[in-house]
């Protein structure tokens, strides 16, 4: 069931930024006088990691709901429920074919957070944070 939900969530992404990508590269007729990316280009881009960090920003901010003194937070695929193991609370998360990594090790300070994570698609690097806001990681 997990994995069919997991391909039906993939598919649809897929083909809405098949979707916006082609409407975004036909649909410019500004004759080249913009600059940098749109908002509408920014967000199909991230759309397609967007789920999975959502995921993961649940999964640890429902761990720190019940229990909020921890400094770390694993999410790894091979537990079934939340555990203590090597001295960190591990809960489980697994990350959809649309990601090529998201961070396995979430550090929390004070309640704040971060999980970032590589898109599949576009190699691009996307940073969640506690309250749910997405942006671009640049160097």
């Amino acid at each position: 069931m997990k994995r069919t939900t997991a391909l039906t969530t993939g598919l649809t992404l897929a083909i809405a930024l098949t979707g916006v990508l082609g409407l975004s590269a036909c649909g410019s007729d500004d004759g080249g006088s913009g600059s940098g990316t749109s908002a509408e280009e920014q967000a199909a881009t991230e759309s397609d990691i967007a789920e999975d960090l959502e995921n993961a920003r649940v999964a640890v901010a429902d761990a720190l709901a019940e229990d909020d003194s921890w400094a770390q937070i694993m999410l790894a695929s091979d537990v079934q429920a939340p555990t203590v193991k090597y001295g960190l609370l591990v809960v489980p998360y697994s990350f959809s074919d649309a990601a090529d990594r998201i961070q396995g090790t979430v550090n929390i300070d004070g309640g704040k957070f971060t999980i970032d994570g590589d898109s599949a698609a576009t190699g691009l690097t996307w940073q969640i944070d506690q309250d749910g806001t997405i942006t671009e990681v640049t160097e």
